[in-house]
């Protein structure tokens, strides 16, 4: 016997009314819901195919919350009357990410495919150091995002909240001190070609610098930093790679020099903490080849600590390290932008560490405004 489930069964504060497939969503308050009855009668979510008409519709009302709003668009409504807009973290916040192939011979998953062709001098701090010194965030926020980004610190977004490490100083951009640091060290420009070399003249600092086809920000992040890391005599062989192709470099290959990629981050911090563990290199899930007994100790501790007090204190100390390790440059951590009509209702949960206002504590809150 087959049992038709064509009736929807559910217990939320709204019920599904009607839905046509990019078009439209039509929920109906619950008004007998026994926690959160919501104040208004329903709730119509729209599909806009072009991003002016979904502003355009704002500005003039027929709709009262714009909750995807392109990039773009954003300068229009930031002084539109009746508007306000508003950015911070998004509901699942995502890490834009430099990644540096530091996979040490001894660690190299030969049995899995692992190639381990990556630049030597990138196993030198102070070349990391150097870059994450000579590359301009905040530039990049202003070109890619149009401001709508935050400097990164580690791959644990300021979006997570209290696992967020906020007392971590960042490494200023100074292309001054990005050249002291690789002088001191060692690497020259033996030549005069405007590459340095490294300190034993064998091999210069060119470094293969790739990302996946499909990350649109991603060739003028390439651009930038060649621009800004050239100062340092340091230079870049940029390539736009298949993301299925660049996964099988990346892991568990480790055939790279640097990646521009990036993270979606879970609610609970453990997933992007993994990513940096000993084991994850096995599993082709560590993408830098980073491998620190301190930190795995630190990690296996935190995954058993039901204390969330003692628990924040292990996840900031694993920050610490991997920051002043320079594991990762991460250069943003992107902003989400949404709109809303300030004359139709109020209420809006606007001002919560991540942004979500088309989520149900807003939408059982808004009242119509008189």
């Amino acid at each position: 016997m087959e049992f038709q489930n064509s009736t929807l069964i559910g217990s939320g504060p709204f019920k599904l009314v009607a839905y046509q497939q990019n078009e439209f969503v039509h929920l109906a308050a619950n008004k007998e819901h026994p926690l959160t009855p919501p104040t208004v009668d329903e709730v119509i979510f729209q599909t806009f195919g072009h991003e002016d008409a979904l502003v355009q519709a704002l500005q003039t009302g027929q709709v009262d919350m714009i909750t995807e709003l392109p990039h773009p668009t954003v300068p229009t409504l930031r002084n539109a009357p009746n508007v306000k807009l508003v950015t911070g973290a998004p509901f699942f916040p995502e890490v834009a990410d430099i990644v540096i192939n530091q996979i040490k011979a001894q660690d190299c998953p030969q049995a899995a495919g692992g190639q381990c062709t990556g630049h030597l001098a990138l196993l030198d701090r102070n070349v990391r150091l150097a870059l994450a010194h000579a590359t301009d965030k905040q530039q990049l926020i202003d070109v890619l995002l149009l401001g709508l980004g935050k400097p990164g610190l580690t791959l644990i977004p300021a979006g997570l909240g209290a696992w967020y490490n906020n007392t971590l100083q960042d490494y200023q951009f100074d292309l001054v001190l990005a050249n002291q640091l690789l002088d001191d060290a060692g690497y020259q420009d033996r030549d005069g070609d405007g590459v340095r070399e490294m300190p034993d003249g064998a091999r210069p600092l060119i470094f293969r610098l790739q990302w996946p086809t499909d990350v649109i920000t991603a060739p003028r992040m390439a651009e930038l930093l060649s621009q800004n890391w050239r100062q340092i005599g340091v230079k870049v062989e940029p390539q736009a790679v298949d993301p299925d192709a660049l996964i099988a470099l990346c892991c568990p290959g480790f055939d790279f020099d640097i990646i521009l990629w990036g993270w979606f981050a879970d609610p609970d911090p453990n997933f992007l903490l993994n990513i940096m563990s000993s084991a994850a290199i096995a599993m082709a899930s560590n993408e830098s080849g980073y491998a620190n007994p301190r930190y795995d100790d630190l990690y296996a501790q935190q995954g058993v600590e039901l204390d969330p007090e003692k628990r924040k204190v292990l996840v900031w100390q694993m920050q610490e390290i991997v920051h002043h390790d320079v594991v990762y440059i991460i250069p943003y951590y992107p902003q989400k932008a949404q709109a809303y009509r300030t004359d139709r209702f109020s209420g809006w949960l606007d001002d919560q560490p991540r942004l979500a206002l088309e989520d149900l504590s807003s939408l059982v809150r808004i009242t119509p405004v008189q």
